[in-house]
């Protein structure tokens, strides 16, 4: 017959292994709880527009001759299936573009300065953006060898973070179909930013909608600055161009980042692309790619 502290003393090591099996048991819970949230399936992407990683480069590294050592921005005119470029230094110009890269005219710009990036807008008109200033000048697209003057502009100026550090406004891009205009900052910090109404604006209607969205760049990750921006005319998502992590990325409608694609060596490069400072998606879903001082790059799928 056993004594009350025998009992006791035998019970104590069933006590503890009822605590191990009921500690072992929680934690196989949590870890159950865990790997269902784990294994649900995501809120699932927009499929992508482009799948910019399935571009390959047909025309690289074309030299645009006779037009100094400052290539910047580019842009695609729709109404005569044409490039548009500026340079932005030593001097100025709008630059008009074969598909292969051919210089066919030069328009001075008369009045500007440090101009960065230009979209085309339809109906004849296009948008310059100056970087130091963050001011958008709208002007008819000119014709024979007339220069551009700034005085003859409408103009729009956004004096968000203006500085002296050459790290204001380096691109921009126009969303046609949506009345949707896209700036972009450089870098210290990043910057992304959308303005609705433009069309109505110039109109005579003032809605202007200015929004924030560099939300959607942060959660990116992907890129150290930004040098340019283009839209993919049917679905409206965002290309931009990174200088300095040498990458092109796709943006949804959302901001979800959808593919990227690199711009170094050994992605259909013999070298990386010195340094990109202007991109645009045409109608045909080609990419143009600009490059300083002075080069053409053409993506195609």
């Amino acid at each position: 017959m056993h004594t009350r502290s025998e009992r006791l003393v035998a019970s104590a090591p069933r006590w503890r292994l009822r605590m191990r099996a009921l500690t072992l048991l929680a934690v196989l819970l949590m870890l159950a709880v865990y790997m269902i949230g784990w294994l649900r399936p995501a809120t699932p992407l927009p499929p992508s527009a482009l799948s910019l990683q399935d571009f390959r480069v047909t025309l690289p590294a074309v030299v645009v001759a006779g037009i100094g050592d400052d290539l910047s921005g580019i842009t695609h005119d729709g109404d005569h299936d044409r490039l548009l470029a500026i340079t932005n230094s030593g001097p100025e110009q709008l630059l008009v573009l074969d598909r292969q890269g051919s210089l066919l005219a030069q328009h001075a710009l008369i009045g500007f300065k440090d101009t960065e990036d230009l979209a085309w807008l339809g109906d004849g008109l296009l948008a310059i953006v100056e970087e130091r200033v963050h001011r958008i000048s709208i002007l008819p697209l000119p014709s024979g060898d007339v220069p551009l003057r700034r005085a003859d502009a409408r103009q729009l100026t956004l004096g968000i973070g203006v500085s002296d550090d050459n790290k204001g406004f380096e691109g921009i891009a126009y969303d046609r179909s949506r009345d949707l205009l896209y700036l972009v900052k450089e870098r210290d910090p990043q910057r992304l930013y959308r303005v609705a109404g433009l069309r109505s604006t110039l109109q005579g209607d003032l809605q202007l909608d200015v929004q924030d969205l560099t939300q959607w760049i942060d959660e990116a990750g992907v890129s150290s600055d930004l040098s340019a921006i283009t839209v993919e005319p049917r679905s409206g998502h965002l290309v931009l161009l990174s200088d300095e992590s040498q990458l092109l990325f796709e943006l949804g409608p959302q901001g979800q980042l959808l593919s990227q694609r690199s711009l170094g060596r050994g992605v259909g490069l013999q070298d990386p692309i010195p340094q990109p400072e202007g991109v645009i998606l045409d109608d045909r879903g080609e990419l143009f790619v600009a490059s300083e001082p002075n080069l053409f790059y053409r993506l195609e799928r």
